[in-house]
C-alpha cells in the first residue's frame, strides 16, 4: 500500500527552503541580540565592558533560537497564539540559561537586556515569516470512515473538501463525493483518495480496519482523528452522542481537576470580594428601590440549588415581582439592565459558587436530569458559576437546549484553565457573546 506523504515532505524544494529559513531565524536572532547588546553597552550608565556581558548574551541568544525551533510547527502556518507561545517559551528558556551563566561564571546579570533582545528577535522573525512564508500548504483532503448524521454536521461546519467516504453511509453523503463500500479494502481507498486527514465517523466501520494499516497511515503523515474529537474542536463542546459507558466510568477528563479548582478558589474569593465591594452601592440602591416600590417582601429572593457534589445552597437574586406575581417597574428595569443575578456575587464570596462554571440548577431538576442523562452528573464535579461556557455560546437564543448546554459544560470541565475563565469573564463583563475557541456555527 502506498499512502500520501506529509504536507511538505513531498516537495524537496520546500523542505530545503525550510532548513535554510531555520538558519535565517538564527541569523535574525543574532542580529537582534547584537544590536540590543550594542545599544545597551553604548548607553549603559555603569560603563560596562563587552566581556562583562558577551558570554551571557551569546548563550541567551542560542537558547532563544533553540527553544523557538523546538516549539516550531515544522514550518507550517502558525497562528498568532502559537507564535506568542513559541516566543514566550523561548524567552523563558533564554532567561533561565542567562541566569545559569551569570551565576556560574560570575558575569554581570542583565535580564532586561535579554528580554529586550528576545522581543526584538520575535519582531524580526515574525516579520520575516509574514513576508516570506514557507509556502502555501496544500488544501486538506478528508477521508471519512463511515458517514452518519453526526459526520454530516461536521462536513457542513468544517468547510473543507471531502476526498471520499469509505464504509457504510447512514446519512445522505455530500453531492459529488465518491463512496466506497466495505467490499473495497481500506488500503485501496487510501491509495485512491490520497487524504491528508482520516476521520473515523462510525465505530463499526473503524473496527474493520487492521491496526497496522492505520499505523502505516499515521507514520506516513496522515492525521487520524474520530468524529467526537473533531466535533469537540469545531463546536467547542463534548459530543455526548459518542459518549460510551466506559468513558463515564474511567475517564478523568470529564471530572473537575483538583489542582485547577484550588487555583480557581483563590482568585474566585479575591476577585469576587473585590467586585462585590465595588458594586455594593448599586446593590444597596436597587434593594432600597425594591423595598420602597414592590410591596411587602424581601429585596432578595432565594432558590435552593445543587452545588458542588450536589451540596445544596440558596441562590440569591433580586426580587422582580409583587406578591401576586406581577412584574414591578423596578424589576423590569433590573432585568433590562441584566442585573437581576448580581446578588449571586454573595454566593461567590460565601464559596457556594465560582465566578465561572456551569449554570446553577434547582435541586429537584438536578436529580431528575441526572437520572435521565448519566453524564449530566459530571457537571456537579465543579462549582456552579456566575457565568459559564454554555451561557457564552447560547446567549441570545430564545430556547436553551439542555443537551447542548451540558455538552458545553463538560467541555469547560475538561478544558478548565485560568485562560478559559478569563475569556468567559471578559464576555460576561462586556455583555456580548464573544467567539469561542475553535467554535463554529452548528448547522443543526
Amino acid at each position: 500500500m502506498t499512502v500520501a506523504t506529509p504536507k511538505y515532505d513531498g516537495n524537496p524544494f520546500v523542505a530545503r527552503r525550510r532548513k535554510s529559513w531555520q538558519f535565517r531565524d538564527l541569523a535574525l536572532v543574532c542580529v537582534a541580540f547584537a544590536a540590543v547588546h550594542g545599544i545597551f553597552l553604548r548607553f549603559s550608565p555603569d560603563g560596562l565592558a563587552l566581556q562583562d556581558t558577551a558570554v551571557g548574551c551569546a548563550g541567551s541568544a542560542a537558547a532563544f533560537w533553540l527553544a523557538t525551533q523546538l516549539k516550531s510547527n515544522s514550518g507550517e502556518e502558525e497562528s498568532a497564539v502559537v507564535l506568542l507561545e513559541q516566543f514566550c517559551f523561548g524567552a523563558g528558556v533564554s532567561l533561565l540559561v542567562h541566569a545559569f551563566i551569570t551565576y556560574g561564571l560570575l558575569t554581570r546579570q542583565t535580564p532586561f537586556l535579554v528580554m529586550g533582545s528576545c522581543v526584538a528577535s520575535a519582531v524580526l522573525i515574525l516579520t520575516s515569516r509574514r513576508l516570506w512564508p514557507v509556502g502555501t500548504p496544500a488544501a486538506p483532503r478528508v477521508l471519512f470512515v463511515g458517514f452518519d448524521g453526526l459526520t454530516k454536521r461536521l462536513v457542513q461546519a468544517m468547510h473543507q473538501p471531502v476526498a471520499g467516504i469509505w464504509g457504510h453511509c447512514e446519512a445522505e453523503p455530500p453531492e459529488g463525493v465518491t463512496v466506497l463500500g466495505v467490499e473495497t479494502s481500506f488500503e485501496t481507498a487510501v491509495d485512491r483518495f490520497r487524504p491528508t486527514h482520516i476521520v473515523m465517523g462510525i465505530p463499526a466501520c473503524e473496527q474493520r480496519i487492521p491496526g497496522e494499516v492505520l499505523l502505516r497511515c499515521r507514520l506516513a503523515g496522515i492525521r487520524l482523528t474520530n468524529s467526537a474529537s473533531l466535533y469537540e474542536k469545531l463546536f467547542g463542546r463534548i459530543c455526548c452522542e459518542r459518549l460510551e459507558a466506559v468513558d463515564l466510568v474511567l475517564s478523568s477528563a470529564l471530572r473537575g481537576d483538583s489542582r485547577t479548582m484550588a487555583i480557581q478558589a483563590v482568585y474566585n474569593n479575591v476577585i469576587g470580594l473585590a467586585i462585590l465591594l465595588a458594586v455594593s452601592p448599586v446593590l444597596l440602591l436597587i434593594m432600597l428601590a425594591i423595598l420602597l416600590t414592590s410591596g411587602k417582601g424581601p429585596a432578595l429572593e432565594s432558590t435552593q440549588c445543587a452545588g458542588f457534589q450536589y451540596i445544596p445552597f440558596r441562590l440569591q437574586r433580586f426580587r422582580t415581582t409583587r406578591a401576586d406575581g406581577s412584574r414591578t417597574t423596578v424589576g423590569r428595569v433590573v432585568r433590562w439592565l441584566r442585573l437581576v443575578n448580581l446578588p449571586q456575587l454573595i454566593n461567590v464570596v460565601r464559596g457556594d459558587m465560582a465566578l465561572v462554571g456551569p449554570r446553577p440548577v434547582r435541586s429537584e431538576f438536578a436529580g431528575y436530569l441526572s437520572a435521565q442523562m448519566p453524564f449530566y452528573a459530571y457537571r456537579f464535579s465543579v462549582k456552579p458559576g456566575f457565568g459559564g461556557w454554555a451561557q457564552m455560546h447560547q446567549a441570545g437564543k430564545p430556547y436553551a437546549d439542555t443537551r447542548r448546554e451540558i455538552e458545553y459544560d463538560l467541555y469547560y470541565i475538561k478544558e478548565g484553565s485560568l485562560w478559559l475563565d478569563l475569556e468567559i469573564l471578559l464576555d460576561r463583563l462586556l455583555g456580548a457573546p464573544m467567539a469561542g475557541r475553535n467554535a463554529a456555527a452548528d448547522p443543526s
